[in-house]
């Protein structure tokens, strides 16, 4: 298991026993691939101020187009908007940032490319 998905589980764990175990936030932590995820940036993010929402839209939008780097850019803005999130919305988005890099390093390991040079750049940084 890889530090990011750890990360994720314990945070997305301890949200959880804060908030209690309510339906919407189990559904908020179901997507299980990046195109699920998709899907729970639209549903999610329906009520959202425009401006976040549009941002939802492109990353689900990118997602389903397979351009992995725009999406990965969109679900991290998303993310930096963390304080006008609401505890579900910020789990999808966490959720989503997960199933995007295991995406990429699918991609990546199936000889794309341009997630190989995206997977070498986050790398690089991590060194630096």
């Amino acid at each position: 298991m890889n530090l990011t998905r750890i990360f994720c589980t314990t945070f997305i764990g301890l949200t959880l026993a804060m908030t209690g175990c309510g339906g919407s936030s189990e559904k908020a932590i179901q997507a299980d691939t990046a195109e699920e995820s998709a899907d729970a940036l639209i549903s999610f993010f329906e009520k959202a101020d425009p401006e976040i929402k549009k941002l939802a839209k492109t990353a689900s939008d990118a997602v389903e187009e397979g351009k992995l780097t725009l999406a990965l850019q969109s679900v991290n803005q998303l993310r930096a908007q963390g304080a006008k999130l609401t505890a579900d919305q910020f789990m999808v988005v966490t959720e989503a940032e997960v199933n995007v890099q295991n995406a990429i390093r699918e991609a990546a390991e199936s000889g794309d490319k341009n997630a190989q040079t995206i997977l070498n750049y986050q790398s690089a940084g991590r060194r630096n």
